[in-house]
């Protein structure tokens, strides 16, 4: 397992181009085709689409000041410039990690780095030789509006990758291992620029291959568990949630869809109207009389232009109040809901793993009945009996 961080970047829309398409070429800078795209998805996200996951985290972040007032946090601070986080996990040529061990690995890595209740975009290709993925994570909480952060996420992703191989049940990085007990123990860790792996063509040469590979110990011992029975119970686990968490996201789409039409149209009836009143005096008097104020009279009178626009400021401030609060009321359900199914699957595992170790424990429990249903003279060592006594011989062989 090779985690790699990008550096940050501003347009959700750019990178998200470059991870549902080819990769441009000389001719065609600006590639169409999708080919390379083995299957996408969302985490904490009102939709399962990728093309609007870009424009839905995009519109999170535009939204953080919105999000801060509405959590009762402080908005100052300055604005944050780069929200976009872009990182990748790649496996071995020789590994071949199906679409649930892809996902678990996505969702382990952004538990690390402290962003499991982000919003995040998530992009399989198989255009080279190794399986690797692509996560695209949005900084900005959507329940806080505020950026996450990301000291030491490179240290944080290299400790998950070393626990990932445990798991798995292979060390194919021991250089990693040895850096990581090394900084645990208080000592610096320092490379040089041409040691750094940087293709994998030089990860080969680092000795992690599964050649040279070394066996470490997993969650599970082969030596007490059911390997067969235990990936069964597991695929089968995932694919009870991997259904139920396609419905449930279709329905909240449908309905989240649904409720941004009713806002936006409302919204927009609304500003007609402002613009419809503001020219009247009657209508400016109806507006005035919201937040009457004395000092404010004489201008809705004569139609004042800075205090109408004053007005309308104010009328676009709750009206994105108003988004944000219906984005962060879907953003909560679609997190809710990636809880429940991540629960569910772990549930799931673990039911996995004991089905697997009872299993191995009937089996010993069998072959004992069968044995002592053979028989005692099976069950039974027989006495040993003393060894009769010939001549003495030498060390030759020869009798004296």
């Amino acid at each position: 397992m090779i985690p790699k961080i990008n550096s940050l970047g501003r347009s959700f829309a750019g990178v998200a181009a470059y991870c549902l398409h080819d990769a441009p070429t000389p001719d065609d800078r600006s590639p169409e085709t999708s080919e390379r795209v083995a299957w996408t998805d969302t985490r904490n996200l009102a939709t399962i689409r990728a093309e609007r996951a870009a424009r839905l985290m995009a519109a999170t972040a535009k939204a953080a000041p919105d999000l801060k007032r509405l959590a009762g946090a402080a908005r100052g601070g300055r604005k944050l410039a780069k929200p976009v986080l872009h990182y990748s996990l790649s496996w071995a040529q020789d590994e071949t990690p199906d679409r649930r061990e892809m996902s678990r690995a996505v969702d382990g890595s952004l538990e690390a780095l402290g962003l499991e209740g982000h919003e995040a975009l998530v992009v399989a290709h198989d255009d080279t030789r190794h399986p690797h993925v692509h996560v695209v994570a949005n900084r900005v909480d959507p329940e806080t509006g505020k950026a996450a952060k990301l000291g030491n996420s490179k240290l944080r992703l290299s400790r998950w990758a070393e626990g990932y191989e445990r798991a798995q049940g292979w060390i194919r990085c021991e250089e990693r291992v040895r850096n990581n007990e090394r900084r645990h123990a208080g000592q610096e860790v320092v490379r040089t620029p041409w040691e750094r792996p940087r293709h994998w063509a030089r990860v080969r040469r680092e000795r992690m291959v599964p050649g040279r590979a070394r066996r470490a110990r997993g969650p599970v011992d082969e030596g007490w568990v059911d390997m067969e029975a235990w990936r069964r119970a597991e695929a089968q686990a995932w694919e009870k949630v991997e259904d139920r968490r396609m419905l449930e996201f279709s329905r909240l789409e449908s309905g989240a869809r649904e409720e941004w039409a009713e806002l936006l149209k409302r919204q927009e009836v609304m500003r007609q109207r402002f613009d419809r009143e503001s020219r009247t005096l009657i209508g400016r008097l109806r507006i005035w009389r919201i937040e009457p104020s004395l000092r404010e009279l004489a201008g809705a009178v004569w139609g004042r232009q800075d205090l109408v626009e004053g007005w309308r400021e104010d009328l676009d401030r709750y009206n994105r109040g108003e988004r944000a609060a219906l984005g962060k009321a879907h953003a909560d359900s679609a997190r809710q809901i990636e809880l429940k199914v991540r629960e569910v699957y772990r549930k799931g595992l673990q039911d996995a793993e004991q089905h697997a170790r009872i299993t191995v424990q009937d089996l010993v429990r069998r072959a004992a009945r069968e044995m002592k249903e053979r028989g005692p003279s099976i069950t039974r060592v027989p006495p040993r009996l003393p060894r009769p006594r010939g001549p003495e011989r030498d060390g030759g062989g020869f009798e004296r």
